[in-house]
């Protein structure tokens, strides 16, 4: 049985019933992110999912996790560029213990202000971790230069000097005009009846999310203007990331579009992988992926590579891609591709925690549950025209962004494609 439900306050329940497990989770997902920050509050979202696990009324920080561990659950959350999301995985009798918990910590936390200075560092601390991964940084860079003034451009983490300045009362107030019933989802899969998982939200969440404020997407559509960004760093390797747009989430093309990313550099077979590093041996790690979100997409190629390779990687890359645009996919790549991509969703519905988290985002995104006999067929209707149109739309080298990290190499990057 699967099932949405909306309570009155505007917050839903998505639903899905496995029996043949016997665990259960639980994904509370809220539509806020940095895609809706601004300049000099980037950061926030983020950093309030830290202090939320920092104490509440009742319980310290060690004591909530001492909780969750006493129970045999998992508990953790993450921020993205749209949704941050905070979740429980137990054993289906532990449910109602995680759903209590989850409920505590989102509306009981105290939002200590030592706590906050000691987290600040604790996010500082990961702000310096990522700078040490450049293809990390250069991927953020390509966001940047892509999206400009949009605020998906801006990073996940925030500024250092946003996080040193956030005060308590920042923190209530952002929550207060963001953390909305109306854009929230409460996603429950596992051995656990409709019931019953309709009697935790009316208990532990229905009522206690702001009523008094929408979600507002910010990241209105993006009119594509090709950059070039570099910082040149002495570093061993080259980072080099290309930015191309991409289609929205939950878009007619959304299938073949990712039918394309794997056969152009999703995996080991893909052409990117087998002519840049197999064939040729210019690069380590080289691939694609897609970004999709309300209203915008981004398709993302990075090359790893020595700074003696750069030139020769790119030119490789561009290559392929004009080939890529002038023939097509082959109607073997076709096949290869609707396999890899229907084996992918199917492994992927064997994991609790991985439907509690597609189906909070596809609920709060479009209103709709993932259906995985839908999305088989879906994939299997895919057509080489469908493909055509993809790549006609999406490797158009003249709407490209690039970035680049690494050695100032021997050629004008602001050329290289």
């Amino acid at each position: 049985m699967n099932k949405i439900y909306r309570f009155p306050s505007g917050l839903r329940l998505a639903y899905k019933y496995s029996p043949s497990v016997r665990s259960v989770g639980i994904a509370v997902m809220t539509g806020v992110g940095s895609g809706n920050e601004t300049p000099a509050n980037n950061g926030i979202s983020h950093f309030i999912e830290h202090m939320y696990f920092k104490g509440t009324k009742n319980k310290s920080a060690f004591e909530i996790v001492e909780y969750v561990d006493g129970i045999g659950a998992q508990i953790n959350a993450f921020t993205s560029k749209q949704t941050t999301c905070f979740y429980t995985l137990s054993i289906d009798s532990r449910a109602d213990d995680c759903a209590r918990i989850l409920s505590e910590i989102l509306f009981e936390s105290t939002f200590d202000e030592q706590d906050m200075e000691r987290e600040k560092g604790v996010v500082l601390e990961e702000i310096s971790m990522c700078e040490d991964d450049n293809s990390d940084i250069v991927l953020d860079l390509l966001a940047e230069g892509y999206f400009g003034k949009n605020p998906l451009g801006m990073t996940i983490l925030g500024e250092r000097k946003n996080i040193k300045s956030f005060t308590r009362d920042d923190l209530i107030d952002y929550i207060g005009k963001n953390y909305c019933a109306e854009s929230s989802v409460v996603s429950i899969v596992g051995n656990i009846s409709f019931d019953k998982a309709k009697d935790m939200i009316e208990k532990y969440f229905e009522g206690k999310f702001s009523s008094n404020c929408k979600r507002s997407w910010q990241d209105t559509r993006h009119e594509t203007k090709p950059s070039r960004k570099s910082k040149f760093k002495d570093i061993e390797q080259s980072n080099i990331a290309l930015g191309f747009p991409a289609f929205e989430y939950d878009s007619k093309f959304t299938m073949a579009e990712m039918l394309v990313n794997t056969i152009v550099g999703g995996g080991m077979s893909s052409r990117l992988f087998q002519e840049v590093r197999e064939k040729r041996g210019l690069a380590y790690n080289v691939y694609t992926y897609n970004s999709s979100y309300v209203n915008n997409g981004l398709l993302s190629l990075y090359i790893g590579t020595n700074v003696e390779s750069v030139k020769k990687a790119v030119d490789c890359t561009v290559d392929l891609i004009e080939e890529l645009r002038k023939n097509g996919l082959t109607r073997r790549e076709l096949e290869r591709g609707i396999e890899q991509l229907k084996g992918s969703y199917v492994l992927g519905q064997e994991s609790t925690g991985v439907v509690m988290r597609v189906n909070a985002k596809n609920v709060l995104f479009s209103d709709k549950l993932f259906d995985i006999d839908e999305k088989i067929k879906e994939i299997e209707n895919i057509t080489l025209a469908q493909t055509k149109e993809v790549i006609d739309y999406s490797y158009d080298l003249s709407k490209a962004s690039l970035a680049y990290i690494g050695k100032k190499p021997n050629c004008d990057i602001d050329k290289l494609i």
